[in-house]
């Protein structure tokens, strides 16, 4: 029942979004900058959704929601290359795509979260 909420809510939320990633695994890096390597890695229902309309990024890993506002959008035209400065509860985070948009990374002072992603759902309008 759980598991079927949160499909729902999920599918909702989807139509309001501008673009919506499928996460295929997730690894999450508690301590980015002393080991190298996953202290939680998983690939079940996770999610990133992008609305630059709302200014408002939100990463789904399993049954945690991390909601993001995007403060700064930073391209690099010579690579393709898209990034995002974000702002959270606990402060700043620097989220980049590769060049293929296959995988996204969220880099904290804390932690780092890479994410290895299907096609976009939903095309940038």
């Amino acid at each position: 029942m759980k598991l079927l909420f949160l499909m729902l809510s999920l599918s909702l939320g989807a139509f309001a979004q501008e673009q919506i990633y499928n996460v295929q695994e997730y690894c999450i890096d508690n301590k980015p900058f002393t080991s190298s390597g996953c202290d939680v890695k998983g690939n079940e229902y996770s999610f990133v959704f992008v609305d630059k309309a709302k200014n408002e990024v939100v990463l789904f890993l399993s049954d945690t929601q991390i909601p993001y506002t995007i403060v700064k959008e930073n391209k690099d035209n010579k690579n393709n290359i898209i990034g995002y400065k974000l702002k959270d509860r606990q402060g700043l985070v620097d989220m980049t795509f590769n060049k293929s948009k296959t995988r996204i990374e969220f880099l904290d002072t804390t932690r780092k979260i890479s994410l290895t992603v299907g096609k976009s759902t939903k095309a940038v309008r």
